[in-house]
């Protein structure tokens, strides 16, 4: 999988960006989070507007996927857009680090291979609304 060389997350214990979340899944991610978490996708998803979002706990109100430490349990199988948050993408299809990561500055500069994920997450997104 790609995604950031290295990332002040785990550093840090930030967890921020997996507190409700509103990450949209293209459908190789609900694949693959389906078969590692042996459970249907209805179990971790939702379908919005043609588009599967994954789903926060609602006594924790984080990612379904997020543990009590914090911790992501579907780490190497997390959703494209796990692996290239915060770089996100405006309105115009510009890429931009996003304003709600607290630690956004300690980022590097973002890799050509990240921007391409993003770019074809958002491609397959665009395909499924």
């Amino acid at each position: 999988m790609g995604g950031w060389p290295s990332t002040p997350c785990i550093e840090k214990s930030c967890s921020v960006c997996c507190h409700n979340t509103e990450m949209p899944l293209s459908p190789s991610d609900v694949l693959r989070l389906a078969t590692r978490a042996g459970q249907h996708p209805d179990e971790f998803s939702q379908e919005v507007d043609g588009i599967r979002i994954l789903l926060n706990d609602s006594a924790t109100q984080a990612c379904v996927f997020l543990d009590e430490k914090g911790l992501c349990t579907v780490y190497s199988d997390r959703p494209i857009g796990c692996q290239t948050y915060p770089l996100i993408l405006d309105a115009e299809d510009e890429t931009f680090l996003d304003e709600l990561c607290p630690h956004r500055a300690d980022f590097p500069e973002a890799p050509p291979a990240l921007l391409l994920m993003l770019r074809r997450l958002d491609e397959a997104l665009q395909g499924q609304s």
